[in-house]
C-alpha cells in the first residue's frame, strides 16, 4: 500500500506544515504564548492525520457510489452552520466558531470538503447532459444555500472560497463557455447589489485600498503595508527564527493566520517564500496528474475540486500579503495556524489518498 502512495505530494504537504509549525512557534512574544499556539497546532495536525489515515484506508468509490452518505454529510453540515449561527461564538465580528474547552470549531472548514465529495458526485453523473441550464441551477442551489449560511455570520472570505469552488468544478465539468460568461456577469451583478446593501463602510473601503482608489495607511491599509514591509525586509535569507521587526514587535496583525506569508518572508526570507510557493507547485502538479490519468469522473472532478479549493485560498491569502487582493481572513493552506482548516484539508488530503491507492 505504501508504494502507491504519492510521495511527492505527501512530501510538498509535510514541508508546509513543518514551515508553518516552526513559523508558529517562534511568532510570539514570550515563550509560554508561542508554546501555547504550537501544542494546539500540533494537537490538530495528529488529529488531522489520524483522520488522514482512515480516509486513505476506505475505498473512495464508498463516497461515490452511496448518495445518502453524501446527503447526510451535506444536511449534517447545513445543521451545524443554522447552530453555530444560535450558539456559536464570535471571534472577529463572525459568530462562525463552536468553543469547546480551550479549543475552537469552525464548520464551513468542513462545508468545504463536504462540497467537493457532493458536486463531485453531481457533476460526474450529469457530464453527459451538464450543459443543460437546470443543472447549474440545481449546483448553485446546492452551494448557494451553504454559502446563504456563511454570509449570514458573516464570513465573507469563506463564502467567497465555497463560490470559488463551485464555479472552478462547473467549468470542470463541461459547462458551456456561454455559461461560464453569463455567471460572471451576474456575479458582477451580485457584487454590486452586495456593495449597495451588505458590505461595510470597512469592507468597501478594503476593497477600494486594494484598487488603489482610497489610501489609509493607518486605518484599512495598515496591515497590508505592514505586510509588504516584512517580506520586503527580509532579503534573501531572511532576519532569523523570531528575529523579525515587524512580526516580534506587534505591527504585524495576525501573523500566525492571515499574515503568515509576510511573517515567513521577513523571517525566512526569499528562501522561506520560494520553498513554501514551490511546495504549492508540487501539490497541484501532481493533483492535475491525478485528474488527467483519473479513472472516472469522479476522481478526475474531485481531484480538480481538491485542486480549487486549495487554488483558490492561496490566491486570496498570497495577495491579501501582497496588497493585491482585500484582507478577508482566508489562511494560507496546511501552513497559517487554526485547527478545523487544517484538519479539513487532511481529511481532503486523506480520500486523494485513497484515490491514490484504489485505482492501481
Amino acid at each position: 500500500m505504501l508504494n502507491k502512495i504519492d510521495k511527492w505530494l505527501i512530501a510538498a504537504v509535510l514541508i508546509l506544515v513543518f514551515i508553518g509549525l516552526i513559523m508558529i512557534y517562534s511568532l510570539g512574544t514570550t515563550r509560554t504564548e508561542n508554546l501555547k499556539y504550537f501544542w494546539r497546532q500540533l494537537i490538530w495536525l495528529g488529529v488531522g492525520v489520524l483522520a488522514f489515515s482512515i480516509l486513505s484506508l476506505i475505498d473512495f468509490r464508498a463516497f461515490s457510489t452511496h448518495p445518502l452518505f453524501l446527503l447526510g454529510s451535506y444536511l449534517g453540515v447545513i445543521l451545524l452552520l443554522v447552530l453555530v449561527l444560535v450558539f456559536g461564538k464570535t471571534i472577529s465580528g463572525n459568530r462562525a466558531w463552536f468553543s469547546i474547552g480551550s479549543f475552537t470549531l469552525q464548520p464551513v472548514e468542513f462545508a468545504k470538503v463536504v462540497l467537493v465529495l457532493y458536486l463531485a458526485k453531481y457533476f460526474s453523473e450529469k457530464n453527459i447532459e451538464i450543459w443543460r441550464i437546470r443543472h447549474v441551477f440545481i449546483s448553485a442551489a446546492i452551494v448557494g444555500l451553504v454559502v446563504f449560511l456563511v454570509f449570514l455570520q458573516p464570513d465573507w472570505g469563506s463564502a467567497l472560497v465555497l463560490l470559488g469552488i463551485w464555479f472552478f468544478m462547473l467549468f470542470a465539468s463541461g459547462a458551456r463557455t456561454k455559461q461560464i460568461l453569463g455567471l460572471a456577469v451576474l456575479a458582477l451583478f451580485f457584487f454590486a447589489l452586495s456593495w449597495q446593501f451588505f458590505l461595510t463602510d470597512q469592507q468597501q473601503q478594503r476593497i477600494l485600498s486594494v484598487a488603489g482608489i482610497a489610501k489609509d495607511p493607518l486605518g484599512v491599509s495598515y496591515s497590508q503595508n505592514q505586510a509588504l514591509i516584512a517580506i520586503g525586509s527580509g532579503g534573501f535569507w531572511g532576519k532569523g527564527l523570531g528575529q523579525g521587526t515587524q512580526t516580534q514587535l506587534g505591527f504585524l496583525p495576525a501573523p500566525r493566520t492571515d499574515f503568515i506569508f509576510a511573517s515567513i518572508g521577513e523571517e525566512l526570507g526569499f528562501i522561506g517564500v520560494s520553498a513554501v510557493l514551490v511546495s504549492f507547485g508540487i501539490i497541484f502538479w501532481r493533483l492535475f496528474i491525478l485528474a488527467s490519468t483519473g479513472i472516472n469522473n469522479f476522481v478526475k472532478l474531485f481531484s480538480l475540486g481538491y485542486l480549487s479549493w486549495l487554488f483558490v485560498e492561496i490566491v486570496i491569502n498570497v495577495g491579501m500579503n501582497l496588497g493585491i487582493t482585500p484582507v478577508i481572513g482566508i489562511p494560507l493552506p496546511f501552513v497559517s495556524y487554526g485547527g478545523s482548516h487544517l484538519l479539513a484539508l487532511f481529511m481532503g488530503l486523506g480520500i486523494i489518498n485513497s484515490i491514490q491507492i484504489y485505482s492501481k
